[in-house]
């Protein structure tokens, strides 16, 4: 039985955009990330995103285009500098709450 032609031809151009992968696991400041990508590096959903950037959570994309084009995206730089912020939060939240003790024991002040 012979393969059949459908399975052997390459991907859709709509497959291909979602593989699209950036040149290494770590975010590179210079480089352009787009919708795409996005969602693996701000954490959440494309709806979710959506309102995020709406409420000002994130950072709002920039064209590519000086007209207004549909590519928009975030450099790397971006969301790295989104990311360090987010986990300063963190930081700041998790040394403001109170220390948490054990039942019958007094926290040492």
């Amino acid at each position: 039985m012979k393969p059949s032609k459908r399975a052997a031809a390459a991907p859709r151009n709509r497959d291909r955009k979602r593989e699209r992968k950036p040149p290494s696991a770590q975010l590179c400041p210079d480089w352009f990330y787009r919708l795409v990508d996005a969602t693996r590096y701000f954490g959440y959903s494309p709806t979710q995103l959506d309102e995020k950037i709406r409420t000002g959570q994130v950072p709002a994309p920039i064209s590519l285009s000086d007209r207004g084009g549909r590519a928009k995206g975030w450099f790397g730089r971006q969301i790295i500098a989104w990311q360090a912020a987010r986990e300063a939060a963190s930081v700041a939240r998790t040394a403001a709450a109170k220390p948490t003790t054990r039942k019958g024991e007094q926290h040492k002040t």
